[in-house]
């Protein structure tokens, strides 16, 4: 059996013979055209936001320039923000470096990060504080949120057009270490069915959905099984893993998994992190279900990742 048989498997809610590891089982697609966020270097997006990398850190992802802000209104949103056209973009010259990229098509399954969602890209383009406020302002943010909506919608066409993504990973992180930015009716509220129109022609189009959301989002959980999204990326221990693993784990991919803040913190042993991936493929892959990797997708730590694939390799067989 193939890693992507094998795969496919665990979206289909079917036991597989292994629990697939994420970065051995299917290839990250690039799509530096949708220039979102420059990852690894500064600059500026398509929506003109300025990044910075943090030259101490360049392992790091970029940060918005601190004290940017474009705007500190939402009713103004219209004035300064100008959706990117896809259909503009080159894709038949992406269609050949997806081809050169992902060699192994047949073995392994492919698929695109939308790197940034509304929430973090209206907090990146107003400034974290006024993005907040902005919330409450819920009529003008409901207009932006199903705006961006449409504008992944568009990308989600040309993606299984000319890439054939088999799936699409995409982001917006509504959880912290504590609990949600905003209340789960407020969420409800702005962001429910905007989700649900993405999950939905994403499926349509013949690709699976699956959303990353860092941090504590347990209250939101059944909305979004409700909703049609298939898997959750991040799946942070914050959240309580065995309660929602036990209501939705027929319903429920569940992606990620393993703890950063354990595999990546100084001083952290090979047996930390071995432990550490052991513990998640016990909660979470009972009877399958999941799609395993750093809660972060990937590690900014040398070595860890290959630690956490062998290790699940090695302990994530299931016994038929």
């Amino acid at each position: 059996m193939t890693e992507r048989e094998n795969m496919q498997l665990v979206w289909d809610h079917k036991l597989p013979e292994w629990v697939p590891m994420i970065n051995k089982a299917s290839q990250m697609l690039i799509l530096p055209e949708v220039n979102d966020r420059p990852l690894f270097e500064s600059g500026k997006d398509w929506f003109g936001v300025p990044w910075e990398l943090d030259p101490d850190n360049p392992q790091f992802m970029t940060h918005v320039q601190p004290g940017f802000s474009m705007f500190d209104d939402i009713t103004q949103w219209k004035d300064y923000i100008t959706f990117p056209k896809m259909k503009d973009l080159n894709w038949e010259m992406i269609a050949g470096r997806t081809k050169a990229m992902w060699a192994d098509k047949d073995t392994k399954m492919g698929y695109i990060v939308g790197n940034m969602g509304a929430f973090e890209k209206i907090n990146a383009i107003m400034g974290f504080e006024n993005g907040l406020v902005a919330l409450y302002d819920t009529e003008d943010y409901i207009d932006f949120v199903n705006a961006y909506a449409d504008y992944r919608i568009d990308q989600m066409y040309y993606v299984k057009k000319y890439m054939d993504a088999d799936f699409m990973m995409m982001h917006d992180d509504w959880g912290n270490q504590n609990n949600m930015f905003l209340s789960p009716d407020l969420w409800r509220e702005i962001f429910k069915e905007p989700e649900r129109r993405m999950a939905e022609a994403c499926r349509n189009l013949g690709m699976h959905y699956m959303h990353h959301s860092c941090g504590y989002i347990e209250p939101i959980i059944g909305d979004l099984v409700e909703i049609g999204v298939e898997s959750w990326h991040s799946v942070s221990p914050v959240n309580d893993l065995e309660k929602i693993k036990a209501q939705y784990g027929d319903q429920l991919v569940f992606a990620g998994g393993v703890d950063p803040q354990v595999t990546d913190r100084p001083g952290a042993t090979e047996e930390d992190i071995r432990a550490e991936v052991r513990r998640c493929i016990d909660v979470l892959g009972k009877n399958g279900g999941l799609l395993c990797s750093s809660a972060v997708m990937f590690s900014t730590v040398a070595g860890v990742d290959d630690i956490i694939d062998d290790e699940g390799t090695k302990y994530g067989k299931y016994k038929k």
